[in-house]
């Protein structure tokens, strides 16, 4: 199959579109295998937004801010990250970074690159906040190693087009404008011929 045979050749983060899900320092977005190449699309509204990592061995870990390259986007956007006592052990300050423009090809979309942090923690818990003003669109990514198993390819086909309308404000023909869309669309072809031709 070409998704299938695709899935070798991507090099992505894997998807998370975060929304309508509350979170606090106590109840936070918890982020799994943060090894793992990830990257979780959110929108920060009236309160600050919280993920948490629960790991029991030392781990990498990669942290960075992104925005979309959008009109009126706000990049005055802040990480904080705890451990488990409540001890700051970084803070990335979107208002004092240079962020820099970049095309991601896979999902055909612009952004902007925001500070990031790459370190070694040991067993424990962590917790990742997220501050800025209200309706400032982000993206958390998380990880750097790169995995893109089937079920991940198969969830990525249906839930980049959807970023690209929710997140970056793309119509729907752009939306699909795009590795991800383009096989969606193939998908839906092949399905649609095998049943006309089975009538």
């Amino acid at each position: 199959m070409i998704s299938l045979s695709l899935i070798s050749t991507v090099s992505a983060h894997q998807p998370r579109l975060i929304v309508d899900k509350a979170s606090s320092a106590n109840a936070p977005i918890m982020i799994e295998d943060p090894e793992i190449s990830k990257a979780y699309y959110a929108q920060v509204e009236q309160f600050s937004e919280y993920y948490g990592i629960d790991s029991t061995k030392e781990f990498d870990l990669y942290l960075s801010l992104q925005v979309p390259d959008i009109t009126m986007q706000s990049t005055n956007i802040s990480l904080e990250l705890t451990d488990d006592s409540g001890l700051q052990l970084a803070y990335l300050n979107g208002s004092q970074h240079r962020w820099e423009k970049f095309h991601e090809d896979f999902g055909n979309a612009d952004y902007l690159s925001g500070p990031s942090i790459h370190t070694t923690l040991p067993p424990g818990s962590y917790v990742i906040k997220i501050s800025g003003e209200e309706n400032t669109k982000y993206v958390l990514v998380s990880g750097q190693k790169e995995e893109f198993p089937a079920p991940e390819f198969l969830n990525s086909l249906f839930l980049v087009p959807k970023i690209n309308q929710e997140f970056f404000g793309m119509n729907i023909f752009q939306s699909l404008a795009n590795v991800f869309g383009i096989l969606l669309l193939l998908i839906f072809s092949i399905i649609g011929f095998v049943i006309r031709s089975e009538e």
